[in-house]
């Protein structure tokens, strides 16, 4: 009875230490801090022109933390349960705040009180290294 208890005590601990993968986050080695989709109106083509042409923008700011310069992020970017990829291209380096705003490449999306949402699906670095999110 006893090598019962022993075996069933070892057996829980053994359970109890595994980690739950799912629950696991997915470490970046470029941090987003903004992202906001917003619409912008040509006002001036109310009056003659008909309806006002919209412009829809992507208010984008990030972070690189890798010590190597990217020259490349793609981002995975939902917005009112769309989906599309954005690709900024440049040189960033290792901690600096970049800003930008991208028009016309976010689609018509259903307005929702979901946020808006991007994540960094890929990379590519000054020394021809590439990180990929994992799908």
């Amino acid at each position: 009875m006893q090598q019962f208890l022993s075996l069933f005590a070892a057996a829980t601990a053994f359970a109890t230490a595994t980690p739950d993968t799912s629950a696991l986050a997915v470490y970046s080695p470029v941090a987003v801090s903004t992202c906001s989709v917003s619409d912008l109106y040509n006002v001036a083509s109310l009056a003659e022109f008909g309806p006002p042409i919209t412009y829809r923008s992507l208010q984008l700011t990030f972070r690189n933390t890798d010590d190597v310069v990217a020259t490349q992020v793609a981002f995975d970017v939902t917005h009112g349960g769309e989906h599309t990829t954005v690709i900024d291209r440049g040189r960033f380096s290792k901690d600096v705040a970049i800003e930008h705003t991208f028009v016309n490449e976010i689609p018509e999306g259903g307005y929702t009180h979901a946020p808006d949402v991007c994540t960094v699906s890929a990379i590519t670095y000054a020394d021809g290294r590439r990180w990929s999110a994992p799908r």
